[in-house]
This record gives structure tokens, C-alpha cells and sequence, in this order.
């Protein structure tokens, strides 16, 4: 009597797992969402198929395939794609009891070819997008050497706008302009780049090198500053910014800059430079 309680429950259980299942593979399918509608359904065809007895829920649970199969043969895209890999008309799915592995044979089937479709689209939109994205680039280039400026910065802004996402992409139309000598639109770009990618060592050298160059050295020291904060402190940059305090005649920050990298590195001799430079004057 135990024993053929524990079934029940279990078949009641079996059941209204595929009910759940398949409740879920529809709404996917709803969503437009074809690769979780295949999983979801998949997990009901697989329980169903290995489950010996349903008891009086396999009627119903029959009706729900039947109907999901009818529903999946029947979507727009599903139809649209069988029709572009050449299998027009027909249901696509026909469920009968006792062919749940022939149908997961099938979707899966239809997963994996989807898959392959989509990459192979994914790849030849990314080649056209690559060729554009350096057309662009080329033209930009092209105008600004021709110092046709308003050309050029039209074409290298359609790169920014475009494929602005992609690594590198706005630094390197920052690096176009500024040697040109559009130092306005070079440091515009370079800010964008380090807004986008702040871990961008060279975005932060060309703006600063583009603000320094403006002569717009409250913004050059905000972002050496900032540097210093982002990345650490590095001998280098603490002689760096020596050299441009030097530079802005603030000889106090210059030396203290000079020192912080000798305190770093000791063969410097640049920055023991500076320190001579200025204790002489």
C-alpha cells in the first residue's frame, strides 16, 4: 500500500513538473525567445519520456504537448527560418506519445542550426562593420591631412558615434586631431575616452598633452592629479608633472614633484635637474 502511495505521488508530481515546463516553453515562445522555449521544452519531453506512468494526468499532459508543438510549427520565426535553410511547409513538430526523443533529436537539431546561422550572420555583419568603421577612418585621415578640417572631423565623429564602444576607437580619433592641430576636438575625444575607459593610460597622456598644449593648465593639472589617484604614483609621472609645474613657472610644486620621484627612483637624474634649475635662480 506504501509503495503504490509513493507512485502516486510521484506521478503527480511528474506531471505537474511537465505541466510547468511546458507552461514555460510557451510563454518563451511568446517572448520570442527560442533557445529558452527549446530548453524548457526539452526538459518536459525528456521527464515525459522517462517517466513510466503519468496515472490520470497523461491525457492532459498529451493535450499540452500537442498543443505546444502546434504552437512552435506555427511561429513567425520559426517558420521564416525553416523556409531560409530550406524546409518550407509542414508542421515542423507533430507530437504523438512514444516520439519524445525523436523531438528533442528534432529541436535540438534546430537549436544547434540556428546557432550556426546566427554566427556565421554575426561574423559577416562584424566584417561589414570593420570595413565601414575603417572607410570612415581612411576618409577622416585623408581630409584632415588635406586639412579639408570640416570633412574630417565629420567622418571621424560618424566613427565615434558609430563605434565609439569598440576599445581604442575615440583615442584614436583624439590622436588624429591633435595632429592635425585640432586641439579642442582632440581633447573632447580624449576626456570621452577616459569616461568610457578609465584604465586608458594613453587616452589620459593625450589630454593632458592636448589641455598642456591649449594651454589650459588648470585642466592639465586636474587630470595629472587624477592620474596619480587612478593608477598610482610611478617616477615617471612624478617627473612628468615636474617638468610641467616647470613649465607653468610654479617652481615650488616642481621641485616638490622632482623630489617625490627621486625619493622613487634615485637615478633620475632629470628630476635632480629640475632641483639644480631651480635652486640656481
Amino acid at each position: 500500500m506504501a509503495v503504490r502511495k509513493v507512485d502516486h505521488q510521484r506521478m503527480l508530481a511528474d506531471a505537474r513538473t511537465i505541466r510547468e515546463n511546458i507552461s514555460r516553453a510557451r510563454g518563451y515562445l511568446r517572448r520570442d525567445d527560442l533557445y529558452r522555449c527549446i530548453e524548457a521544452a526539452n526538459d518536459a519531453l525528456v521527464l515525459k519520456g522517462t517517466s513510466s506512468a503519468l496515472g490520470m494526468g497523461r491525457s492532459e499532459v498529451d493535450l499540452l504537448f500537442v498543443e505546444m508543438c502546434d504552437e512552435f510549427s506555427r511561429h513567425p520565426r520559426v517558420v521564416a527560418f525553416l523556409e531560409s535553410i530550406g524546409i518550407p511547409g509542414g508542421p515542423f513538430l507533430r507530437y504523438k506519445a512514444g516520439d519524445e526523443t525523436l523531438l528533442i533529436k528534432k529541436l535540438t537539431a534546430f537549436r544547434i542550426k540556428m546557432e550556426d546561422v546566427e554566427e556565421h550572420q554575426n561574423a559577416h555583419e562584424e566584417k561589414r562593420r570593420a570595413a565601414q568603421r575603417d572607410e570612415w577612418l581612411t576618409l577622416g585621415r585623408e581630409h584632415l591631412a588635406q586639412k579639408s578640417f570640416p570633412k574630417g572631423k565629420v567622418y571621424l565623429r560618424r566613427v565615434v558615434e558609430t563605434y565609439g564602444e569598440e576599445p581604442g576607437i575615440v583615442r584614436e580619433v583624439g590622436s588624429l586631431f591633435f595632429e592635425a592641430g585640432l586641439l579642442p576636438e582632440a581633447a573632447e575625444m580624449f576626456m570621452l575616452a577616459i569616461k568610457t575607459t578609465p584604465s586608458d593610460q594613453q587616452a589620459w597622456r593625450g589630454a593632458i598633452e592636448a589641455w598642456d598644449a591649449l594651454g589650459e593648465f588648470k585642466q592639465a593639472e586636474a587630470l595629472y592629479l587624477d592620474a596619480v589617484r587612478t593608477f598610482g604614483g610611478h617616477p615617471m609621472t612624478f617627473l612628468n608633472i615636474a617638468k610641467f609645474y616647470l613649465k607653468w613657472n610654479r617652481k615650488d610644486d616642481a621641485y616638490g614633484y622632482a623630489q617625490r620621484a627621486l625619493d622613487l627612483d634615485a637615478g633620475l637624474t632629470e628630476a635632480r635637474e629640475i632641483q639644480d634649475r631651480i635652486e640656481r635662480r
